[in-house]
């Protein structure tokens, strides 16, 4: 195992982070991040040469990064990564942009599921000329005992060029601000708890550096940590609260130093507290005090300050434990104080008040504590290099310094002695990483294990990124990286831990990681043995080996010799065995090594180590050499499968039908009648199949040897009396489905396609030492996965399975009779669950003629005589029915429910032709339907039913077309016959239709199933999955006509009625609410926009939906009038073990009975919103039509019993209704044709047109609505005759009660037809007639306005019809009376006159 770079996260966006810094730039996302990992000259030298790798690496890789300048705007922005990997803070000037981790899901099931996603981002300066100098993601630790681990927030502290410090919350709320020192902060450090390695040692406490030009201040960490709980308890209780609520929160403890000693200070880290030893402590005593001065019996302890800068380049500052500084607490007092101030600033917003306040905190200036001098102990004096930036090992051991001469120097921080230096790093970036040992054993403490230090340097100019062993080891990687990383190396982890707290807790994710701009965030992993300097390491020896295998095998594309020895050599050469496995695991994984160098291989790793004495083996050694053994076996496996399979010859099959038969009969021990059914069966399943469907289909080479020794796990132990023992091997739980699949068409493809004999695939079964219950299942699995399985396939089938059970333990296959067998229960479940009913039923009908002969063979052990007993005894003995075995009678039933199965499915693959398009339209594209014994088992005691329903709507059947015969009369003289029906049929001896294949299995299966396809299960199901469908996409109206036509043929009531409820409650009753708001907010049919958006349909879609509707409620109350008994539904007795939830007609029996009168008082509804869609009317509120007791009863379900409204309303009300229903009449009659249309229907016809149906319902309507359906009757007729169909009102004239009105209101129409005759006609007599006529009778005539009608020209012989109805309508004495016989002889004389003249 050698270093590698992994990928820890990645952005989810990170050209949106650069768009919102530098929003002129464009974005480019040029591909220059690379991983490889640097190769080291092992065979060459084990001197560790570092001089040469280092040139190496940097020739190598100085070509290979393009500069792109476009990614320099990363490495110019401030970066700080969370330790705990949950949180990135991105700054550049005064913006920032903070990331959080948030799950993906769609890269659900990938590597890296959750990446970094925006959280916040903003303009963080209160100053103009304020900019961001250093920022820092703090994770901080829950205080809950249910947590696992991890961070219960992270806080983002930022430091400002103007000095301040804010720390802000995850989605940035301010928590707290302060100005410790007038500078611009430069760097910001935190140190958290970590446990001490070894008892006695002490403990490093938890601080906040921050880092000024002059001053450095070191806040206390549980200080800090209590002040910062306390401020964002505070701020959300405030807000959630919306007032003040005041807290003192925990003081704020912190020291200031000053740094005057040293020029300039560009970077800082704190040691922590430290003690020198009593020879230092004496050491340092002399010098400063004397030969004569005393030393102090303890060493005195002291906070170790590391500085990097100019005069000295480095400084060590040393800050004794107990000294004067004061611990400063004023913090406390500004944090209340900030919280005040922006609760009372928020207030002042909201209640107009506060801004003298504003202005006076404004301009007070926040008072600076005053910082204590800092001595300076020593340094490494250089007047001319300056130090940029260092870093602090794990350890506090080592600091590494990076400078302005493009050195890397490496400082031993207990002697402050430069120990190494590296040359050639401008501009680089340092980190550390801490490994410790992991020798495998859990009983040794990995407190207490070795630890090793590696130095990280990222060289941005040269594109490398380097790790080297502290503090003298070589460099063990190298990688290429892009050129504008940034090295992030978190000094902390989560604060807020200590000794108990922190047990079993990882308080950081990471140790180093490398951001690129990119978006990747990477880390590395070291292992410890790269450590090891040792040339005789025998582990870093055998590393590089495996390292070099590996690079043989990846340059190599093909099996040769020469490899094969190269490969042995390599492994021969290996000693630890551990290792050696590895790499003998690399080589069977590889693909295109060939079976015999495998095997070679093995046999090499074999002999290697079977030559030794068995008491100079190691237990790994021991493990090594079976799980060679276990592989070998395992290719000499494969061999032999490849070998029959490409060699195997293939077996006759029959293929007439005699031949089947006797070889199913003989194969099953049936009779001849119960084979040729079997076969039978098969057939007419196989012809009905559908070839379009997709199979299950291998290509022509076989499955690599590296996949085939994939699939297994070899289970390794090692004893003494087990040694010789074979290795038990069992195939990979983990295995992939079609890796399943593959290996078990290797083995059993050949034999069940008849290419190969049965009796070799038994002979390697056997020699595999598989368990018998993974090659059963191996078995099962491509027997089923295809329903292509042919006939001929059953005799080599029964051999498999026999070969099998005869391996397998007894105890599973021998059971009493009373129980049922664990290994045939095992593959009746497989049977149950799989959806090839074919191959199933095949499966089954081989493993019964098993399971019975092994049955036979048992009885026949226990009783060897009962042979011989005499087959002529008439009394039949009670014992023989006693001995069936439970298994018999599961797998007798068993294969009766899959022969209802494969009945079932023979229906479900036949299909229309594609030329017989359904006049419903397209068909839904649906998912095909799948059947299994478990999926009607487990749907239901409505499976049965619902999955013909299913394949009906797929069709799109009407009711006629599932029965020969109708099932009732027709409704309707126009409903068009299937097209499926040709017209051939009438013909004799005609080729069956796949419409009448159809009804034949329909009828076959009515026999099968009696109960669950009775007539009216059948047609509510149909009903019910119509409506589902049509829910789904509500433009398909068809379909809920569809629905209806089924739901108005099922014949119980309580059923209809039950269903008609669900049907309202389920899908209809929102859209219906939904249409009749807006038609009442709108005030008039609304147009299609409003219609999708409030509704989900179309305006024209509506129409039909609204007819729909009523007459949804027009069956429920037919339904509701019936008297039937509640109908009782039972199963078939094959089926009687079906669970799962309550059937369709079960639930809908199981309805409320329905209150007839609020269906009534929806009915209304329906009609007024049908008429106001159908006929576009305007000025109409449908609900405004109701009152209130109508309005508030609406929409309420169909089985509550509201307050009503009854016939006597506000006359205003009735007055609206009468309008709106007689302008329902003029819609209906003005959409009449010509005159010869009505003249030869029928009455059946004339009620289904519009203009004779609606007038109907207005005079229903207004009946319900107490009304005067006299005068809704008048009004038909005026219109009637307004239109010119004096025919059809003679027969409405009839039904009228007021005569005397109904002539007063015909009379002006039959003057508007004379009057148009004389006056608009051109009649020559006009001025004649006109002088001869009555002064009143004319100028009543000239006062008419024949516009008012639609048709003012009718024959003069219906106006005079007319008139004579007026005449006898109006009684002698009456005011127009006189009038009316007039203009009755007006007409005569017309007639007489003119009886050829026309309009």
């Amino acid at each position: 195992m050698s270093c590698q770079l992994c990928v820890l996260s990645r952005f989810q966006n990170i050209s949106a982070v650069k768009k919102y810094f530098f929003p002129a730039s464009r974005d480019s996302t040029p591909d220059i991040c690379q991983s490889n990992e640097g190769d080291e000259n092992w065979d060459a030298d084990w001197g560790w040469s570092e001089d040469g790798a280092n040139e190496s690496a940097e020739s190598a890789d100085s070509n290979d990064q393009p500069d792109n300048g476009k990614q320099k705007w990363f490495q110019e922005c401030i970066l700080s990564l969370s330790p705990a990997n949950d949180m990135v803070a991105i700054a550049h000037s005064d913006k920032i942009v903070v990331l959080a981790q948030k799950w993906d899901p769609k890269h659900k099931g990938e590597d890296i599921e959750s990446k970094f996603s925006i959280q916040w981002q903003n303009s963080l300066k209160q100053d103009e000329s304020e900019t961001i100098t250093a920022v820092m993601c703090l994770p901080l630790a829950s205080q809950k005992r249910s947590t696992q681990g991890g961070p219960d927030w992270t806080c983002v502290i930022v430091g400002f060029s103007s000095g301040y410090i804010r720390m802000y919350t995850e989605t940035g709320v301010l928590l707290l601000s302060q100005l410790l020192h007038a500078e611009a902060v430069q760097k910001l450090k935190c140190r958290t708890y970590e446990p001490p390695r070894f008892l006695g040692m002490s403990e490093l406490h938890e601080e906040l550096v921050i880092l000024y030009r002059r001053a450095v201040v070191s806040i206390d960490g549980f200080s800090l940590f209590q002040s910062l709980r306390a401020c964002r308890n505070q701020v959300a209780r405030a807000t959630a609260s919306g007032g003040e609520t005041m807290l003192q929160p925990p003081p704020l403890a912190y020291k200031k130093w000053a740094l005057h000693d040293q020029d300039k200070i560009n970077d800082l880290v704190s040691c922590g507290v430290q003690s020198s030893n009593p020879f230092d402590q004496m050491k340092t005593a002399s010098l400063l005090g004397g030969f004569s001065t005393t030393v102090k019996t303890s060493p005195p302890a002291a906070n170790i300050y590391l500085t990097a800068g100019v005069g000295p380049y480095v400084g060590f500052f040393y800050a004794m434990e107990g000294s004067t500084q004061p611990i400063l607490s004023d913090v406390a007092m500004a944090v209340a104080n900030k919280i005040k101030t922006a609760l009372m600033s928020a207030a002042s917003g909201w209640l107009g008040f506060g801004g003298r306040q504003r202005d006076d905190a404004k301009d007070k200036s926040p008072k600076i504590e005053p910082a204590a001098p800092l001595p300076y102990r020593y340094g490494l004096p250089d007047q001319r290099r300056t130090g940029d930036s260092l870093s602090l090992s794990p350890s506090c051991k080592y600091a590494a310094f990076t400078d302005g001469f493009g050195r890397v120097t490496l400082v031993d921080v207990e002697r402050g002695i430069a120990i190494r230096m590296w040359k050639g790093y401008r501009d680089a970036q340092v980190g550390w990483i801490q490994v410790r040992e992991d020798d495998g054993t859990s009983s040794r403490n990995r407190d207490h294990s070795r630890v090793a230090q590696f130095l990280v340097i990222y060289a941005p100019r040269r594109g490398i990124l380097e790790v080297w062993t502290a503090a003298n080891g070589p460099r063990v990687a190298a990688f290429n990286v892009s050129k504008w990383c940034q090295l992030v190396c978190p000094s902390s982890g989560m604060m807020g831990l200590n000794n108990v707290t922190s047990r079993g807790v990882k308080s950081r994710a990471f140790q180093c990681a490398l951001v690129d701009p990119e978006g990747f965030v990477k880390t590395l992993e070291v292992p410890f043995h790269l450590a090891l300097s040792d040339k005789s390491s025998k582990r870093a020896r055998d590393l590089h080996l495996l390292k070099k295998l590996k690079a043989i095998l990846k340059e190599n594309a093909e099996s040769t010799d020469s490899l094969e020895s190269t490969i042995k050599e390599l492994i021969l050469d290996m000693r630890i065995s551990n290792i050696t496995k590895q790499a003998v695991e690399r080589v069977l994984s590889t693909k295109y090594l060939s079976p015999t160098l495998m095997k070679n291989v093995l046999k090499v790793c074999i002999q290697k180590i079977s030559g030794k004495a068995d008491a100079t083996l190691d237990i790994d050694s021991k493990l090594f050499l079976r799980f060679c053994q276990a592989q070998d076996n395992l290719i000499h496996t494969y061999k032999m499968v490849e070998k029959f399979t490409s060699h195997g010859d293939p077996t006759p099959s029959g293929s007439a039908e005699e031949s089947n038969t006797e070889m199913v009969a003989r194969s099953l021990g049936l009779t001849w009648s119960e084979a040729q059914g079997v076969v039978a069966q098969l057939d007419k399943f196989s012809s009905s199949a559908d070839v379009s469907e997709p199979h299950v289909k291998f290509k022509e080479q076989t499955m690599p040897v590296s996949t085939f020794l994939h699939c297994f796990t070899c289970h390794l132990h090692c004893s003494d009396h087990d040694s010789s023992r074979p290795v038990t091997v069992s195939v990979h739980k983990g295995l992939a489905e079609d890796r399943r699949l593959a290996l078990a068409h290797l083995f059993f493809h050949s034999c069940l396609c008849g290419e190969s004999a049965s009796g070799d695939v038994s002979i390697v079964l056997q020699d595999a030492n598989l368990p018998a219950d993974q090659i059963i299942d191996l078995l099962l699995v491509y027997w089923m996965s295809s329903d292509e399985r042919s006939i001929t396939s059953l005799p080599n089938l029964i051999h498999l399975i026999k070969t099998v059970t005869a391996m397998t333990d007894k105890s599973e296959v021998l059971v009493d009779h009373n129980i049922a067998s664990p290994w045939w229960q095992k593959i009746r479940d497989a049977c149950c669950h799989s959806q090839n009913i074919r191959a199933v039923y095949i499966l089954a009908l081989a493993s019964r003629s098993v399971a019975m002969e092994i049955f036979g063979s048992q009885t026949k052990a226990k009783d060897p005589d009962a042979d011989t007993a005499s087959l002529s005894s008439d009394k039949t003995d009670m014992s023989e029915w006693e001995s069936l075995a439970v298994d018999m009678e599961h797998w007798n039933l068993l294969i009766k429910q899959l022969e209802d199965v494969l009945a079932l499915s023979f229906l479900i693959h036949l299909r229309l032709p594609p030329n017989e398009m359904s006049p419903y339209g397209p068909k839904p594209a649906l998912d095909p339907i799948r059947l299994s014994v478990l999926k009607l088992l487990e749907g239901g005691r409505g499976s049965i039913s619902e999955i013909v329903a299913q394949y009906i709507i797929r069709l799109q059947l009407q009711p006629h077309a599932l029965y020969k015969q109708l099932l009732s009369t027709s409704t309707d003289s126009d409903d068009a016959a299937l097209n499926a029906e040709p017209a051939t049929e009438a013909t004799e001896g005609h080729q069956q239709t796949s419409l009448e294949k159809i009804q034949d299995q329909l009828a076959e299966l009515r026999v099968r199933f009696p109960h669950s396809l009775e007539n009216d299960i059948l047609l509510s199901n149909c009903c019910w999955e119509y409506a589902v469908q049509w829910n789904k996409d509500p433009e398909l109206i068809s379909y809920l006509h569809l629905s209806l036509e089924y739901l108005k043929l099922v014949q119980n009531a309580v059923l209809r009625q039950g269903l008609s409820s669900m049907m309202w409650h389920m899908y209809v009753v929102k859209r219906v609410t939904a249409a009749a708001t807006l038609m009442e907010k709108v005030g008039k049919a609304p147009k299609e926009r409003l219609c999708r958006k409030d509704v989900g349909m179309s305006d024209t879609t509506m129409i039909s939906f609204m007819d729909c509707v009523v007459d949804l409620l027009q069956v429920a109350m037919d339904a509701n009038c019936e008297a039937n008994e509640v109908p009782v539904f039972n199963l078939e007795q094959l089926w009687q073990q079906i669970r799962g939830p309550a059937s369709l007609v079960e639930l809908a029996v199981d309805q409320k009975a329905t209150n007839y009168h609020l269906i009534r008082h929806h009915y209304h509804l329906a009609i007024i919103s049908h008429a106001v869609m159908l006929f576009n009317m305007k000025s109409v509120k449908v609900l405004s039509l109701f009152d209130t007791k109508g309005r508030n009863s609406f929409f309420k379900e169909l089985h509550s019993h509201p307050v009503l409204p009854n016939q006597n309303v506000d006359a205003a009300l009735s007055v609206s209704r009468r309008t709106f229903l007689c302008r329902v009449i003029t819609e209906a009659i003005s959409t009449l044709g010509e005159r010869s249309e009505d003249v030869s229907t029928s009455p059946r016809r004339q009620q289904k047109t519009v203009a004779f149906r609606w007038p109907m319902l207005a005079v229903d309507l207004g009946k319900d609505f107490g009304l005067d359906i006299d005068y809704l009757k008048r009004h038909h007729v005026c219109q009637l005759y307004s239109v010119g169909r004096d025919k059809l009102a003679e027969e409405v004239l009839l039904t009228v009660n007021d005569h005397e009105l109904m002539g007063s209101q015909l009379l002006p129409i039959a003057g508007q037809r004379v009057a148009h005759f004389l006056f608009r006609c051109d009649y020559k007599g006009t001025v004649k007639i006109m002088s001869d006529i009555s002064t009143t009778l004319s100028t009543w005539l000239k006062q008419l306005d024949p516009d008012e009608l639609v048709k003012p020209d009718p024959p003069m012989s219906d106006t005079a019809l007319l008139l004579e109805h007026v005449a006898n309508q109006l009684p002698e004495g009456y005011s127009e009376y006189n009038l009316a016989i007039s203009l009755v002889e007006l007409v005569q004389l017309l007639l007489s006159s003119s009886s050829d003249t026309d309009c």
